[in-house]
């Protein structure tokens, strides 16, 4: 199973016992996936446990005739749907628009002021059309909303909870969608999934761990290749110096740094310096000595 369906498993086993929470989530779930005519409700979805909960969900803040229909659908090959209808008849108009303007109320982002509607519009999203990678492979949690305007809402919620999110088509549908490690675990656990807020948090702390040691490892192989790449120019320099006109023809100061370089081809500059008791910048000095000299004689 994946991880974003385990996150959805635990939200489904938590109850929803606050009436706000519960016309916040339906209004998230419902206007995701635009379902909400004049006339009545109809949705449809692959995933038993999401009917179940849209149905009792329904069944806790309105008396209208609700309907859980089991289908199978032939579109794109066979697939068993699950159908929560609620068409009111002329006896229940009233009650049906009392209904919408509850679940309408939450249209308006900047009366939703405490947590338990902020937490269940966002749950109704991300139940409806919302998805999360497993933190393993990378941090994105995505949103497949049916149309603009409800993406656009969902888009400044999260903008209004200072999330850094982002908003484009793809797929013929609108994607809103965060990338940021500690915003999508922020709204893991403002959703209800506790569990998978540690989980996710363990998998972050780890990689992060891993991703450190990594990046000092390469930094020290980058500066091991740095010293022996110096070391072997050096080796080489010395090497042609020596044949073509003999180290004993240097210097005593130069000799005596060729032979000592020679003796620890492996040293760092600094080594080499510590070594023979003198400055790293008047090592590389001498070492740039032996470079012109060096120069003049493959010249020649």
């Amino acid at each position: 199973m994946s991880y974003s369906a385990n996150v959805k498993r635990e939200i489904f086993n938590l109850e929803n016992s606050d009436k706000d929470a519960v016309y916040a989530e339906l209004f998230g779930i419902f206007i995701a996936k635009n379902v909400i005519t004049e006339h009545g409700i109809y949705f449809s979805t692959e995933n038993v446990s999401l009917a179940k909960r849209i149905y009792s969900n329904l069944r806790a803040v309105t008396n209208i005739p609700i309907q859980l229909k089991y289908v199978i659908s032939k579109r794109l090959g066979t697939h068993k749907m699950y159908e929560v209808i609620l068409f009111p008849t002329q006896h229940n108009q009233k009650e049906y628009k009392s209904f919408l303007k509850k679940i309408y109320f939450h249209k308006n982002f900047s009366v939703v002021e405490n947590e338990k509607q902020l937490s269940g519009i966002i749950r109704g999203f991300f139940l409806s059309c919302g998805y999360i990678k497993s933190p393993e492979k990378a941090y994105a949690m995505d949103f497949f909303v049916d149309t603009e305007d409800s993406a656009t809402y969902l888009y400044y919620l999260f903008k209004q909870m200072g999330k850094k999110v982002f908003q484009t088509e793809k797929k013929n549908k609108s994607l809103v969608y965060l990338r940021n490690s500690e915003d999508i675990l922020d709204i893991i656990f403002l959703i209800g999934g506790i569990n998978s807020f540690f989980e996710f948090e363990e998998v972050t702390i780890n990689k992060e761990i891993r991703n450190k040691i990594n990046r000092n490892m390469n930094w020290e192989i980058a500066n091991e290749t740095k010293k022996l790449s110096a070391s072997e120019k050096q080796i080489r320099m010395i090497k042609v110096i020596d044949e073509k006109m003999g180290l004993s023809e240097l210097t005593d100061v130069l000799s005596k740094t060729a032979r000592v370089r020679m003796e620890n081809q492996e040293m760092s500059l600094q080594e080499l310096a510590d070594l023979m008791e003198i400055s790293k910048s008047g090592i590389k000095n001498r070492f740039r000595r032996l470079e012109t000299i060096y120069k003049g004689l493959i010249e020649n």
